[in-house]
């Protein structure tokens, strides 16, 4: 059996929960509601402007993929198909892979989705230019960019509930951390910078909330904290992903398994 089959057999496990779709549908819902609601509050923004702006919900689509990332190992375990699964003459670094990249998929058309819709929406309330209240970041490559540097972030989210899925083998802890991680990662720093000294911040920079959103270089070149560059952030999250996936190739490779 080719491995893209093996891929796609995951793709359906995905599709055919009834879960998926509902949260499906309440992230289609949900996309459009900035379009909307600035269009109520009768601001001259542009459609660029209102796109950028739509970014603010981008959360929807990460909890969407986590959900789903954090059920992709554990749920296996918890209804005791895991024994079923590995008896296939596949190898078991092969059966996660197509866990990893199904999920992986799965995010992108929600993303996809996602900024199509706010998209179409933008353009058919407001006009594609005008009195545009934001200078910054609403011209076409920074929108872009905008698109890149969130996927990015959901990406490393992703990949960390992915690994907290096969390490504790528990869907609603995986959740539960990876969500934490994404909401308290700034208010995190923020309290080391506030009670410690200048010369103990030095490794708030190595921090993975301190670089997780891209988006922070479009202020300043040297991030929100002044410490870091864009540069320096993709090495450091990069590196955390190899971690990350070192560790959910062991967890799931060289474990014992016991549905």
């Amino acid at each position: 059996m080719d491995f893209w089959r093996l891929v796609h057999n995951e793709n359906l496990k995905i599709v055919l929960k009834k879960s998926t779709w509902i949260l499906t549908i309440l992230m289609i819902i949900g996309s459009p509601i900035v379009p909307i609601f600035l269009k109520l509050i009768d601001i001259p923004f542009s459609a660029p402007d209102v796109i950028y702006q739509s970014f603010n919900l981008y959360f929807i689509v990460i909890m969407l993929s986590l959900i789903i990332a954090s059920e992709s190992v554990s749920s296996e375990f918890s209804r005791g198909t895991i024994k079923l699964l590995l008896i296939r003459p596949w190898d078991r670094w092969k059966i996660l892979l197509s866990k990893y990249i199904s999920v992986i998929l799965f995010s992108l058309a929600a993303t996809i989705v996602f900024v199509i819709l706010n998209i179409i929406f933008a353009y058919i309330l407001f006009p594609v230019s005008g009195n545009s209240i934001l200078s910054a970041a609403s011209s076409t490559p920074d929108l872009v960019l905008t698109v890149v540097y969130n996927y990015i972030r959901a990406l490393v989210l992703i990949t960390v509930a992915f690994m907290l899925s096969s390490l504790f083998r528990s869907t609603a802890l995986s959740i539960t951390i990876s969500i934490l991680l994404y909401f308290s990662g700034n208010t995190l720093n923020g309290i080391f910078r506030l009670f410690l000294e200048q010369e103990h911040r030095e490794f708030i920079k190595y921090l993975l909330s301190t670089n997780l959103d891209l988006t922070q270089y479009f202020a300043s070149p040297t991030g929100t904290f002044g410490m870091t560059s864009l540069g320096f952030s993709l090495g450091v999250l990069l590196v955390y992903m190899i971690v990350f996936i070192a560790i959910t190739w062991f967890s799931f490779v060289k474990r014992d398994v016991r549905a």
